[in-house]
């Protein structure tokens, strides 16, 4: 059973819904325009940087399924920076909120 749920899911993986994802990028579009207007700047930057970061990692696994490892290991490096950056800002903004 776990070897077909592995392999179905492989098989699942070597195509990305672009419709889906699309959607996504419009929504995310969406959102830090609204955010935007609503002037929660640091907000929609974080929105933006997540989606730079979603980006990265999709972008990088078109490249693996080319065979272009070595091009996808540094979008997918990029991907953790941009995550790391997120994360590092947002956790100093809650502890500021926490402790101030």
């Amino acid at each position: 059973m776990l070897l077909s749920v592995s392999a179905s899911s492989s098989a699942s993986e070597s195509n990305l819904n672009w419709t889906a994802i699309a959607a996504l990028y419009a929504g995310l579009l969406f959102g830090i325009g609204v955010m935007l207007l609503a002037e929660q700047y640091r907000n929609a930057a974080w929105l933006g940087l997540l989606g730079c970061a979603g980006g990265c990692t999709a972008y990088g696994r078109v490249l693996t399924q080319q065979g272009r490892a070595r091009a996808a290991k540094w979008w997918n490096r990029a991907s953790g920076v941009l995550y790391a950056v997120f994360f590092l800002w947002a956790g100093t903004v809650f502890l500021r909120a926490l402790l101030g």
